[in-house]
């Protein structure tokens, strides 16, 4: 091999090691940008205070319509509207816990929480059909909570669309809401809680013959 041979030869091999030390840069960068695409994915998905998850992949299965002589389970409260607002607007609701009314544009993932989300976006939950039970954390006793988790849990197989949440502000020891609807209890009792949950799951105003949004 001649002189110049070996000098292109040569260079071409510096310039391939040059290339291979520096392609570090470029792989990790675009691994890094994926990690950080999902971290915030799942940060969307699993808020702070979600024990477990509800899957809702699907409209839901239609549901009869409900006779104008039957009367729903739970205390009807006058509906404020659905209009959405931004994140930095709180809203005042005329009950505890709000059953309808302004309210941010994502609703809360389905689930039990530990740490309740925000009014604003149960309400949207409300609006897309869902039940949410409330429990006052510092009156529940640890068995009646533990109950409540294993309805949550056994009523989601009918309709994923539910919640349960702490609510420190409460001024009962549970509360179930619905799209308009509020049932106080003063204890557990889980006839009454799957009364309400099976007499308005699935019906309310972005709800379609029992179809929802996720």
């Amino acid at each position: 091999m001649t002189n110049g041979r070996k000098k292109i030869v040569k260079k071409k091999q510096v310039l391939r090691e040059r290339v291979w030390e520096h392609s570090w840069l470029i792989l990790p960068t675009g691994v890094i940008a994926l990690v950080i695409v999902l971290g915030f994915i799942k940060a969307g998905k699993e808020p702070e205070g979600l024990l477990e998850s509800f899957s809702v992949t699907t409209p839901g299965k239609q549901l009869p319509p409900t006779s104008k002589n039957i009367t729903l389970v739970g205390t009807p409260i006058p509906q404020l509207g659905r209009t959405h607002v931004p994140v930095t607007e709180k809203v005042k609701y005329n009950s505890n816990p709000p059953t309808s009314g302004p309210h941010y544009d994502t609703p809360a993932p389905w689930g039990i929480y530990d740490k309740a989300p925000l009014d604003e976006q149960l309400v949207h939950n409300l609006e897309h059909g869902g039940i949410i039970i409330s429990y006052h954390p510092a009156q529940i006793q640890a068995k009646e909570l533990e109950k409540l988790r294993q309805q949550t849990r056994q009523l989601q197989k009918i309709n994923p669309r539910i919640i349960l949440t702490p609510r420190i502000n409460l001024d009962t020891k549970i509360a179930v809401t619905a799209w308009g609807y509020l049932q106080k209890l003063e204890n557990y009792d889980s006839k009454q809680i799957e009364a309400f949950y099976k007499a308005h799951v699935a019906r309310a105003p972005e709800c379609q013959k029992g179809q929802c949004p996720p």
